[in-house]
C-alpha cells in the first residue's frame, strides 16, 4: 500500500473516526510493531500486550489529532508504551532467542533448518550490541524504515541516524 493511501486512511481516522479504516492500518502495520516490541521484552505474552497498548492509544490519538507519518508515530508510541513497562517492572531488557523468533518463509525442512541457525547466530551477534544499535538495525533492515522515518522515531536528525547505524554495523562486524 501506498504512503498516500495510507495517509488518506489515517485522514479517515481522525475525520470520521473510521473503524473500517483503522482496522486496515491496524493490519498493515501490527506485524511490523509487534516484532519491534518483542525485541525488547521477554515474554510473547508482554509483547502482545504491548502492541495491543499501542493501537490502542494510537486509536485515541488519532481520533483527535491528525498524523503525518504514521509508521514513525506507531514506532514511538511503542517506545514509550515499552520504556514506561520498564520503569513499571524495574527489569532490565536482555535480547531472547523465543522473543526474537524470526520469520521464514516454509519450505523444506533443510531451508527452515538453515534460517534456524542463522538467526541463532545474528540473535548472538544482536545480544552483544547496545540496545540503541540494535534498535536502528531492526527498523532499518527488518522493517525496511527510510532513515527520516527512523530520525522521527528516535528524536534525532537524518545525519545522527546515519551515524548510528553506521556505528551498529560496525559493532557487528567487531564481533563477527
Amino acid at each position: 500500500m501506498s504512503d498516500l493511501e495510507i495517509k488518506f486512511l489515517a485522514f479517515r481516522v481522525y475525520r470520521s473516526a473510521d473503524k473500517q479504516a483503522f482496522s486496515r492500518l491496524h493490519e498493515l502495520h501490527v506485524e511490523r510493531i509487534r516484532r519491534f516490541v518483542a525485541f525488547k521484552v521477554a515474554r510473547p505474552e508482554e509483547a502482545d500486550e504491548i502492541t495491543s497498548e499501542v493501537f490502542f492509544r494510537a486509536w485515541e490519538y488519532m481520533t483527535s489529532q491528525k498524523v503525518d507519518n504514521l509508521t514513525a508515530f506507531l514506532y514511538k508510541v511503542a517506545r514509550n508504551i515499552i520504556a514506561d513497562h520498564y520503569r513499571k517492572s524495574k527489569r532490565t531488557e536482555p535480547l531472547t532467542e523465543e522473543r526474537a523468533a524470526v520469520t521464514a518463509t516454509p519450505g523444506s525442512f533443510i531451508h527452515d533448518l538453515e534460517v534456524h541457525e542463522e538467526a541463532e547466530q545474528l540473535l548472538t551477534l544482536m545480544a552483544g550490541l547496545k540496545p540503541e544499535h540494535r534498535e536502528v538495525l531492526v527498523m532499518r533492515y527488518q522493517d525496511e524504515m527510510s532513515i527520516a522515518e527512523i530520525a522521527q522515531v528516535l528524536d534525532k536528525n537524518s545525519n545522527a541516524v546515519r551515524v548510528l547505524l553506521h556505528r551498529a554495523k560496525q559493532a557487528i562486524k567487531r564481533q563477527g
